[in-house]
């Protein structure tokens, strides 16, 4: 018996091989799209460049900090956070950094999205080869709803939260290959590899070698593989299991977090496994039937039968089975329902009963079980769909909200105690850190404070040269009175800025003319972009007023700073390119019926800038993969006849 053959799909098709392959390539782009589009779009609207909560110990102190001080690197990135070893999250915060400059939450939030539905397009590929072709599009759907809604809206904002993503993906690989290959075969040490690297996740990492372990072993005992091909996988499961176990840590901090009884553990699993609904019970045996039946399937299947897919399938839903009893006794004290950064992992345990219901349904089977695998799969999509709904419909009208208000207050916060060095723009409840005295040590730190990411940096300090102009009046709202803030430049509908200076033409008596000023040279630190905020006219049509960058030393106009809509009586963020050398900022105001205000400009690396203007175009790209997703598939429809019989008898 060749144990090492891959695990794979015995699907009767009509269409080519090499079109099949094509077609699943670019249903899968299609579906990445529409998903990372569509996580993109929401972090746009809801989510914070800001580094938040367990970053700045994990990142701040914990990476950046030694990273920049060359202070034993290595011992803080291996360093455990709470009970996990997060290396895999550090490093890549770590490179994001590196390779951009600032310390970006977007960024690193970006990112996360890509991995996460890579693990989607994933699920997405296995079901294409693994199932009949009407199952192809319900996958389809169920993968798109489950990945695409802010289901886990806490890892879909956070920018630290890929730990559950690499968690989750190199788990999904080392249970799909490792069990199934051999060492000759290049995937076989793509799992062994997953394996050991899984370890760098969160704590539970080692739960994947330790369930492939038990599938290998039950292959055995089913006489579907042979020791002498087996032990290799053996041996390399009981390292990363010894090693996961090992490294395993215990933090007293957390200890009253724990099931503080049976009925604590059991009504933890009971409920994890009704997700997505709440409050009923009876759904976690509808929800986990469709994996029920498959492991009762490999239960009674003759021996030596070698049935890889749906062992893979049920290794799929018994780790998440492993999860879910491994969160019950660390986190399940008082038997609550999982918090929302637990429903990735929730998710991914409904992708292997959809591929497991998928599966039973691809069988051929008498009527009598095809009319109740039919109706369980009325019934799942149907208690899938009531609980997706609700979930869903809490994100998007309650958390995500909130989420957004937090982040708006913190980011104030932020920004005046960044601008100020004053605590007392700290001694808030809302803000990025449970500590204020903890926050202010991990901002003292020179070079983590000189990663800051817009909108909390400091911006660059604009002095007026010695021969500045006339015309234009300085502000400062910083730590005053808000009921009634100074104005000076600006008109009495707009709110001073109360973070940096500003200055405007807008004078005690209205509008005036002739207004002017030159800044002192400014030179750039980071490079990339700059960040003006502006108001009043500029970008009018007509209006003569303009905001300038010159060369410090020759005068040469270098860009002008134009917001994408005219401002008015609102603060408006204009970006232009950052000049390679010192510069000056020049100011004009000629038009006795406009005005212009603006700021110092912060800086924005050139990652951070492009990464920012790509989640703002998350809509249109998963708006766009979703036409494409229809195009295509009314074009392979219409090739394939409408779906009528070919002269063969077989419907393509």
């Amino acid at each position: 018996m060749d144990t090492s053959a891959s695990v794979s799909v015995s699907v009767p098709t009509a269409v080519p091989p090499r079109r099949s392959a094509l077609l699943t390539a670019a249903y899968a782009t299609l579906l990445f799209l529409i998903i990372v589009g569509s996580k993109w779009a929401q972090f746009d609207r809801f989510g914070s460049p800001m580094p938040d909560w367990d970053q700045w110990d994990a990142e701040g102190f914990q990476l950046l900090g030694p990273w920049l001080d060359r202070d034993n690197f290595l011992s803080h990135l291996f360093h455990p956070h709470n009970e996990h070893r997060v290396v895999l999250t550090k490093l890549q915060n770590l490179a994001l950094v590196i390779g951009g400059g600032q310390w970006d939450a977007r960024v690193e939030a970006a990112a996360n999205a890509l991995l996460h539905t890579a693990l989607a397009a994933a699920f997405w590929v296995v079901g294409r080869r693994w199932l009949a072709p009407f199952c192809h599009a319900p996958l389809f759907l169920v993968t798109l709803a489950l990945f695409a809604l802010p289901l886990a809206w806490q890892n879909l904002l956070g920018g630290f939260h890929s730990q559950q993503y690499w968690l989750l993906g190199l788990s999904f690989i080392v249970l799909t290959t490792l069990p199934f290959s051999g060492p000759r075969q290049p995937r076989w040490w793509l799992g062994a590899f997953s394996a050991l690297l899984v370890l760098g996740s969160m704590g539970s990492g080692f739960l994947a070698a330790f369930v492939a372990a038990l599938v290998v072993g039950w292959r055995l005992f089913r006489g579907d593989t042979r020791l002498r091909d087996s032990w290799p996988t053996m041996a390399v499961a009981a390292l990363a299991i010894g090693i996961g176990v090992l490294a395993r840590v215990e933090v007293e901090w957390h200890a009253h977090m724990k099931a503080k009884s049976l009925h604590d553990f059991v009504f933890s699993i009971v409920h994890s496994l009704q997700w997505p609904l709440r409050n009923q019970d009876w759904a976690a045996a509808v929800l986990w039937a469709p994996w029920a039946l498959v492991a009762w399937h490999l239960i009674r299947a003759p021996r030596g039968s070698d049935r890889k897919i749906p062992q893979a399938i049920a290794a799929l839903g018994l780790w998440v089975l492993a999860q879910l009893a491994a969160t019950a006794y660390a986190r399940g004290a008082g038997a609550d329902y999982p918090a929302s950064r637990y429903m990735d992992t929730l998710g991914f345990g409904t992708m292997a009963n959809a591929l497991a219901l998928g599966w039973w349904l691809s069988q051929a089977a008498p009527l009598r079980r095809r009319l109740l695998g039919g109706l369980l799969a009325v019934a799942w999509l149907w208690t899938l769909g009531a609980g997706l709904q609700r979930i869903t419909r809490d994100a998007w009208n309650i958390e995500l909200p909130d989420a957004k208000k937090y982040y708006t207050k913190a980011e104030g916060h932020m920004r005046r105690y960044l601008a100020t060095n004053d605590p007392k723009f700290l001694a808030y409840p809302d803000i990025p850190y449970p500590s204020a005295e903890t926050l202010i040590d991990r901002l003292a730190h020179r070079g983590v404070r000189g990663l800051m990411p817009v909108p909390l940096r400091a911006p660059l300090v604009l002095a007026p040269a010695p021969e500045a102009g006339a015309g234009f009046a300085a502000n400062t709202a910083i730590g005053v009175n808000l009921v009634d803030p100074p104005r000076a430049g600006l008109t009495p509908a707009i709110p001073p800025l109360d973070y940096t200076a500003s200055y405007g033409s807008f004078g005690p008596a209205g509008l005036a003319a002739a207004a002017r000023w030159r800044s002192a040279p400014v030179a750039p630190q980071l490079g990339g972009w700059l960040r003006f905020e502006t108001a009043g006219d500029l970008g009018r049509p007509g209006a003569k007023v303009a905001l300038e960058l010159r060369d410090a030393a020759t005068d040469r106009l270098l860009a002008e700073v134009r917001p994408t809509k005219v401002p008015g009586d609102t603060w408006r963020s204009a970006y232009v390119r950052a000049p390679a050398a010192p510069f000056v900022v020049v100011a004009r105001d000629d038009d006795p019926a406009a005005w212009l205000a603006f700021s110092g400009p912060m800086e924005m690396s050139e990652l951070s800038y492009r990464v920012m203007r790509t989640v703002k175009q998350g809509v249109l790209i998963a708006v766009l993969a979703a036409l494409g997703t229809v195009a295509l598939a009314l074009a392979v429809w219409i090739r394939a006849g409408g779906g009528k019989p070919r002269p063969d008898g077989n419907a393509v």
